[in-house]
């Protein structure tokens, strides 16, 4: 694994890397502003002990910088009220801001469980007038999902449990937004699971891979033309990030890379090389997340238009 940073970042910002990752992430709350405003929430939470300062890129959002020893961020009243949902670290709210950006109409989240970027995103249709077809396949991460559906009071919800690689052959309609935040390694996730650094050989990545490129070209399906597709994951692998989006576009040629508009953070751009791979020069506009750099998870998303 060490060896595979040093190809992508050189010896020095590995180091940092792997620093970075023993350090603690700050968790988020993100206000359900159907049920209150983000400065009443913020005033109720800090009145219990919280200490919670705005993301500039997200201002219904807050990170978690101090917390009372009693209750935890997920045993509140509000919290229990859905007035809030804790996301582990802000990188999963930017797809969704991305993706959802001057759009009305509605959103496939292919891969929803356990909730965070579905819920957000139903958030958001509710005022617009959208529906969310929240899909997972696996039946226990799928009931917590409707937990927080129930929990925080969205019902502008639609919700399958398929593969999500069958989706096409089960919902007769095309979407103008899809998200795919496909199963993956989470190797950028190392500061949460720390097990997560030998648990993936190079087998297991191998079929993740192939997976990952079934799963996005399945979706792509689904897209309507002129829609726009995020593809996610909490990696920092190129196999499952340029890779997988390098083989899509050899292989269709109804699909082009998005530049991401708005840019709301400062963010690296997505790898054109590695090792012996050279991948399209659009590959460039794909987005990454590094712990050392932006102090969040290590996160991949490519925005990609259906022609």
């Amino acid at each position: 694994m060490v060896q595979r940073y040093i190809d992508m970042l050189g010896y020095e910002d590995t180091l940092k890397l792997l620093s970075a990752f023993e350090k603690p992430v700050k968790p988020v709350v993100r206000t359900n502003t159907l049920l209150i405003e983000p400065q009443s929430l913020k005033h109720r939470l800090e009145r219990l002990g919280f200490k919670l300062v705005e993301i500039p890129w997200s201002p219904e959002s807050f990170w978690v910088c101090e917390h009372p020893a009693s209750p935890s961020i997920g045993a509140t009243h509000e919290y229990l009220k859905g007035y809030y949902y804790v996301h582990r670290d802000a990188s999963s709210l930017l797809p969704v801001l991305l993706l959802l950006h001057d759009y009305q109409g509605d959103v496939l989240d292919a891969c929803a469980a356990p909730g965070g970027k579905a819920t957000y995103i139903a958030q958001i249709l509710k005022k617009r007038g959208g529906t969310i077809y929240a899909n997972d396949l696996v039946l226990y991460r799928l009931k917590a999902l409707m937990g927080h559906f129930m929990r925080m009071k969205l019902d502008n919800v639609i919700i399958t449990w398929s593969d999500a690689r069958k989706l096409k052959h089960r919902l007769n309609r095309r979407f103008g937004r899809i998200i795919l935040d496909a199963p993956c390694s989470g190797e950028g996730r190392v500061s949460v699971d720390p097990g997560r650094k030998s648990r993936t050989s190079i087998l297991d990545l191998a079929v993740m891979v192939a997976r990952e490129i079934e799963l996005l070209h399945s979706v792509l399906d689904l897209a309507e033309r002129g829609g726009m597709i995020a593809y996610v994951t909490c990696s920092i692998a190129p196999e499952e990030n340029e890779y997988v989006v390098d083989t899509i576009l050899k292989h269709r040629n109804d699909v082009e890379i998005s530049e991401p508009f708005p840019k709301l953070l400062s963010y690296s751009k997505g790898l054109t090389e590695y090792r012996n791979l050279k991948f399209a020069r659009e590959l460039e506009n794909c987005i990454r997340l590094w712990p050392h750099v932006h102090g969040l998870f290590g996160y991949t998303i490519c925005l990609l238009r259906k022609r």
